[in-house]
């Protein structure tokens, strides 16, 4: 599916490029988000540990 749509010929070359620019902004987000909280997970257990 993801093919068709990448290089089918259904979508001009901005509406792929939009679209794929907002899957990429979305993934970096998520990145981003996901690894603030592991950090704060890890700072809190190393804490933990040197406090012990």
């Amino acid at each position: 599916m993801f093919r068709e749509f990448l290089f089918g010929t259904e979508a001009d070359m901005v509406e792929r490029g939009l679209i794929l620019a907002a899957i990429v902004a979305t993934a970096m987000a998520a990145w981003t988000t996901l690894g603030g909280n592991i950090k704060t997970k890890i700072e809190a257990i190393s804490t933990q540990i040197a406090g012990s």
